[in-house]
């Protein structure tokens, strides 16, 4: 078994050189995690993984870091106040006392966007030195509002307004790709979240391409500007009606099969988004992999390693895939293509046939996909409890 001095992800980054890998949690969390991974890790190996984290990324030169931007949302946002509290209840207590007029709700978003704000600032170093290529925070708009473009609208516009480095996320809804349009006129950076398939891929970056092409006719200036469209494999492939479809047609639905379809979809918006006769601007990125199939392989990062495209991966993720490719190779597989057996199988089921062509489900019933459904309520759950949140430092503070 061949030993390899640089970390699983390291050895993913150099797979492309436009290969990127994101940090899928808040900035403020990376110190707590890399201390719990270091303390469960043998003793003769903490000082080598300490080396390891330490490049991905680097409080004390942030300019020189594996991860190349960051994403998070209301769940993830909802850890932090776990994870750290005693940084961020001060911040929490100052917003709430300097806002004494405020309902519940206000005090949550002014939460959400003081929480961001800390973390684009850590960001900043790189955000500059690339050039405004790199560098880049997610922020996501309220996913109650998904079907709301002019709350969505002015969420964004506040979002926007916390850092130069801020993306704001916006749900793939119908109304939510055209707040895309929207924001790329005025030459917003934006992410794309809440797609699970090629369809929904395709209209963003159809939004997207007219909006620069709005923007450009008026002069904007796009220089501190990117897109990029997520697609959460993982939990396109986790919905029971997958299953059921396959049942239906007679094909049981095994974990490697469920692997190839996130995979086979990842392959085919990566080729449409990077075909120059199709034009657009946005790039790829993946997220919600999952480990597997088996117990020694991670196919959803390993079968697309050296495309370009983004993958922003959370720290259980990062854990799973640093163990699982200790010692394996990384090497570019973005071009290779799905078995075809695997294929043959995946399109004979009508729930992966339609996320799978580009046409295969219309844009007005994107919201009403088992995965855009699912992943809403769960979103949408994380910031009331944001707000929960708030409530009990409203009661630590005897108001």
């Amino acid at each position: 078994m061949e030993n390899f001095e640089k970390s699983a992800m390291q050895r993913l980054a150099e797979s492309s050189e436009n290969f990127e890998i994101w940090w899928d949690s808040s900035p403020l969390i990376f110190g707590a995690w890399t201390k719990k991974m270091i303390e469960k890790a043998p003793e003769q190996e903490k000082e080598i993984l300490s080396q390891k984290l330490k490049v991905l990324f680097d409080y004390e030169n942030p300019a020189e870091t594996l991860f190349c931007g960051v994403t998070t949302n209301p769940r993830l946002t909802r850890k932090v106040l776990d994870l750290v509290p005693e940084e961020v209840d001060p911040i929490i207590d100052k917003i709430i006392l300097d806002n004494p007029s405020k309902g519940d709700y206000e005090l949550a978003w002014e939460t959400y966007k003081a929480i961001t704000a800390k973390g684009t600032q850590l960001y900043m170093p790189l955000f500059e030195k690339s050039k405004y290529k790199k560098g880049y925070v997610s922020a996501q708009v309220d996913p109650r509002l998904v079907t709301d473009v002019r709350e969505m609208l002015r969420q964004a516009m506040e979002l926007s307004k916390i850092s130069p480095n801020i993306m704001v996320k916006c749900p793939g809804s119908k109304e939510g790709i055209y707040l895309i349009q929207i924001l790329t006129s005025l030459g917003i950076p934006t992410n794309s979240t809440l797609v699970f398939n090629v369809p929904g891929a395709v209209q963003v970056a159809k939004a997207v391409k007219r909006g620069y092409e709005i923007g450009s006719f008026w002069g904007v200036d796009f220089s501190k500007w990117r897109s990029v469209i997520t697609i959460m494999i993982g939990r396109f492939e986790e919905r029971p009606q997958f299953a059921e479809s396959a049942k239906s047609v007679g094909i049981e639905l095994t974990e490697e099969l469920k692997r190839w379809s996130g995979i086979a979809i990842a392959k085919k918006a990566h080729q449409i988004l990077n075909d120059p006769k199709n034009g657009y601007l946005s790039k790829l990125l993946l997220c919600s992999a999952r480990p597997g199939p088996g117990e020694g392989n991670v196919y959803h990062v390993e079968k697309v390693a050296g495309g370009n495209l983004v993958y922003t991966m959370n720290p259980e993720l990062i854990d799973d895939f640093m163990r699982i490719c200790r010692c394996k190779d990384i090497y570019s597989q973005i071009n290779e293509p799905v078995p075809d057996e695997i294929m043959s199988k995946l399109l004979k089921i009508p729930y992966f046939k339609a996320g799978y062509e580009e046409d295969g489900i219309s844009i007005e019933d994107f919201v009403n996909h088992p995965s855009f459904v699912y992943t809403r309520e769960e979103f949408s759950g994380s910031m009331k409890e944001i707000e929960e949140y708030v409530v009990k430092r409203k009661k630590a503070l005897k108001l």
